[in-house]
């Protein structure tokens, strides 16, 4: 076997890929290498506590934090509000429509009885209980016969008879 120098092993070309590029994976994994920490005789020993926890290149993390979990808990509180508002109008809407319902059946109630009211045998009683009754004595046509007219059936029969004669009729 040949050995592959280091820029050969680097970027290579695999046939079952279509020819791209492949990494070679390395045979020791790669450290993440830190500074070396400078330790400087400090006079003051609560300063030198102030600075290590200030940190000048990063922002601290809790405060960030304490605001994002306040904003989501803010729209939870928010959303449950608006949500319990909303569930109150649909009771207030269900409440409406069924008064608006008893109140359209008295309406058909109302009106079935005075329909009733109106018939002829309801009205012949309720006069009746009012001491009024037919007036049998005459009857009160009102036609005007001073201009030749006469009325409406007269000389006229129902529709579909004949007339017989020498009956009148």
């Amino acid at each position: 076997m040949r050995q592959l120098t280091r820029s050969e092993s680097v970027v290579r070309t695999a046939p079952s890929r279509g020819g791209r590029p492949v990494r070679a994976p390395r045979a020791t994994p790669q450290v993440r290498r830190t500074k070396p920490v400078r330790t400087a005789p400090v006079a003051d020993p609560a300063a030198a506590s102030a600075a290590s926890a200030a940190r000048p290149g990063r922002a601290p993390r809790a405060p960030f934090m304490l605001l994002v979990i306040g904003l989501l808990c803010g729209g939870l509180v928010s959303l449950l509000l608006l949500n319990t508002v909303l569930a109150q109008d649909s009771y207030k809407v269900n409440e409406l429509r069924s008064a608006n319902d008893q109140l359209r059946q008295k309406k058909e109630e109302l009106k079935n009885a005075n329909m009733r009211l109106e018939m002829p045998g309801a009205l012949s009683d309720s006069s009746a209980k009012q001491g009024q009754g037919p007036d049998w004595d005459e009857a009160n046509v009102i036609t005007d016969r001073s201009a030749g007219s006469r009325a409406a059936s007269d000389g006229q029969t129902p529709a579909g008879q004949e007339r017989v004669p020498g009956t009148g009729r």
